[in-house]
């Protein structure tokens, strides 16, 4: 009988102890807004004939541009995790206060609000596999300096032609850049950009710039636009040509390191690698005059290798639109080939010259991005950029104005290219 007593007791035990939780759980129902935790309010979106805060039409499709559903970036259903919210009622964790119609991020604690507060954003750090996009970049004043090549007449006061400050347009190339996963806040990064041809022709005949017409009265900066010594097979000209053509190339190898702010709207990486650049920029000078045809080269070539550091920002302003910046610079040693050369009429008139050489150098490059979310996977991307090399050894710098058959090399210029650039995101 003491045993039937025990296990009576013990049942009677246990069903008390459901009573009291069944009674708890419904005392914490009962304090939903107060306890922290509360299911999201979706009262302020029911004028929009919305049952639920809506997520990224862009990642999840019309179901979730009308509110039907949480999408992750695939369209997939998601859960939002809880997160604190300042700005909610009483504090806590999730959604429901008079601030915070819904769970997520509040962006209370910012300087600017973007209109989202406790809305489901996926607003993480920026990130991609595979970026690639056409970009259009200048150079400018790559021939600073430098006067007019010809003039029409003698004479200071002669009309100037062939003045290439200012000549240069923008050219198209390309870009690509590849990532991969190091850890969960790093990746090793790939990039290269090209630009082939990047340069201009341009060219006068003196009867076309006359009148009344009359050939050869085309005299070069060379002999002051006629007033001192001529040199034979320059002056006393037909036609001026002058030809340019230039290539930048970039290669970079990078780690990135991922932060976060104080929201997860703002985030970005801290970036260190190596990268190699190179310029090559030829300008021909060609002439036909009374005394017989002549040629005249600048060329150089600049290949930089070094090391770099910098990193990048973004900020989330509205869920599939970021705006973003980037700068970084290093120093690198600049192996550098220049090649002086003219062909002109007559014996022991030519000449050549080839100068090397090593230098330390310095290069920045900073930009400004628009990324915009287009499809789960796919992103359209916007840039404007600014790219700027010194210690160079580049043809506008090593023309002389003064002498024709200067060989001196100048390995101090510098160049300034800017530009946009327009592409496509991927994500695996």
């Amino acid at each position: 009988m003491l045993r039937s007593l025990l296990i009576m007791r013990s049942s009677a035990c246990l069903a008390l102890g459901y009573l009291v939780s069944m009674a708890a759980a419904q005392t914490a129902n009962a304090q939903g807004p107060q306890a922290g935790y509360r299911a999201p309010n979706v009262a302020p979106y029911a004028q929009y004939g919305m049952s639920r805060p809506p997520a990224s039409p862009l990642a999840g499709g019309s179901p979730a541009a009308h509110g039907d559903a949480y999408m992750d970036v695939h369209g997939n259903n998601i859960v939002m995790p809880a997160s604190y919210c300042n700005g909610c009622q009483s504090g806590g964790y999730g959604g429901g206060g008079s601030t915070c119609p819904g769970a997520g991020y509040c962006q209370d604690n910012m300087a600017v609000n973007f209109g989202s507060c406790g809305l489901p954003d996926q607003c993480g750090p920026h990130y991609f596999d595979i970026s690639a996009g056409v970009v259009y970049l200048r150079g400018e004043d790559l021939f600073e300096g430098v006067p007019a090549f010809t003039s029409v007449g003698v004479g200071l006061n002669a009309p100037r032609y062939l003045e290439l400050d200012g000549e240069e347009e923008y050219e198209p190339g390309w870009k690509i850049a590849a990532r991969i996963d190091l850890g969960p806040l790093s990746v090793f990064e790939a990039t290269y950009m090209g630009l082939y041809d990047l340069g201009f022709n341009d060219s006068v005949r003196s009867i076309d710039v006359t009148n009344p017409s009359a050939n050869f009265q085309l005299f070069s900066m060379f002999s002051n636009y006629g007033i001192g010594t001529l040199i034979p097979g320059v002056d006393d000209a037909a036609v001026v040509r002058l030809g340019y053509e230039s290539d930048l190339q970039s290669t970079e190898f990078s780690y990135r390191r991922y932060w976060v702010g104080n929201n997860p709207r703002v985030s970005g990486t801290y970036l260190l690698g190596f990268r190699y650049l190179r310029l090559t920029d030829d300008l021909a000078y060609q002439t036909e005059a009374v005394a017989g045809n002549a040629n005249r080269l600048w060329g150089g070539e600049n290949d930089l290798l070094g090391a770099q550091i910098g990193g990048d920002g973004w900020v989330t302003l509205r869920q599939g639109l970021r705006l973003g910046g980037e700068i970084k610079a290093g120093l690198y040693n600049n192996h550098y080939v220049f090649t002086n050369s003219g062909d002109l009429p007559g014996t022991n008139s030519d000449f050549s010259n080839t100068s090397t050489g090593d230098q330390v150098a310095f290069a920045a490059e900073g930009s400004v991005s628009v990324v915009m979310d287009i499809l789960p996977s796919v992103s359209l991307r916007g840039d404007y950029q600014v790219l700027y090399l010194n210690s160079l050894a580049t043809a506008g710098g090593n023309v002389d104005p003064t002498d024709y058959f200067s060989t001196n090399v100048a390995t101090q210029s510098d160049a300034l290219y800017h530009g946009f650039s327009g592409g496509l995101e991927f994500i695996w």
